[in-house]
């Protein structure tokens, strides 16, 4: 299906079927996800990673993504669930808001279940993809997705497996953990090394998504060597030449 194509769809309480689609399933979170539900749940984004995710590697690429934790029970139930529904609808991921959809990088979209298992598809509410997608709110991902499009697609990322952990947790702290990539551009000497302007470092102090853009600049420099708005602070890189040179005339 494509933007203009239509569907029936809709999700009641009533139906025998409510609640199961978040049974044993695997939720990929969006980087913008993170910062929803951590601020549902009043929690650092920290916290939230370790409570309620699981990362796993691409075999292909080596590239870290983050998955929602599954209670650990016989039905698997999303730890978010409750009888009368999601505990955090307003900030519920990314994945949840396209269901019953599936999506090929926002381009084709298709059904990812049958009638027979949610009987919401037999109801007659009708719905376009663009439509459903307005009504889910997801084009609040939109130009996020595009903007990390070409740092988060394995294929541009590395020509070879990314093997390197220290490179995997740097992608997986920008994209994912924005209090923690927060402290490390404030508290490490990042700003030593990089000329930040003031307005953007004004908004990423307290904004994650204004963080998650800017982290995309600083991923695209450290894996392409694209320098974008960082400015290389040249008297700090003159000053580290130094020590080396005076440490190894020691």
């Amino acid at each position: 299906m494509t933007w203009d194509d239509t569907f029936c769809f809709q999700c009641l309480s009533s139906l025998e079927c409510y609640n199961s689609c978040c049974r044993d399933v695997t939720i990929f979170l969006h980087p913008l996800d993170i910062g929803r539900m951590r601020r549902a749940l009043g929690i650092t984004s920290s916290e939230f990673l370790a409570t309620y995710t699981n990362t796993i590697i691409s075999p292909v690429s080596g590239m870290p993504a983050v998955v929602l934790k599954m209670n650990e029970d016989n039905e698997k139930k999303c730890p978010f669930v409750r009888d009368a529904g999601c505990s955090i609808y307003e900030a519920r991921p990314y994945s949840c808001r396209l269901y019953p959809l599936d999506t090929d990088q926002g381009i084709e979209f298709r059904l990812i279940v049958t009638s027979d298992k949610c009987r919401g598809l037999l109801e007659s509410r009708e719905w376009t993809v663009e439509g459903w997608r307005r009504d889910q709110g997801l084009h609040y991902y939109d130009d996020m997705d595009h903007n990390l499009k070409d740092v988060m697609n394995p294929d541009q990322i590395w020509e070879e497996r990314i093997h390197d952990r220290r490179m995997r947790d740097m992608i997986l702290m920008v994209l994912y953990d924005p209090d923690r990539f927060r402290e490390f551009v404030f508290k490490s000497s990042f700003l030593e090394k990089f000329k930040v302007d003031q307005d953007i470092l004004d908004m990423i102090r307290q904004d994650d998504v204004a963080l998650l853009y800017f982290g995309s600049q600083w991923l695209r420099f450290a894996l392409f060597g694209d320098k974008g708005f960082l400015k290389i602070d040249r008297d700090y890189l003159h000053k580290k030449k130094k020590q080396i040179l005076a440490g190894k005339r020691l």
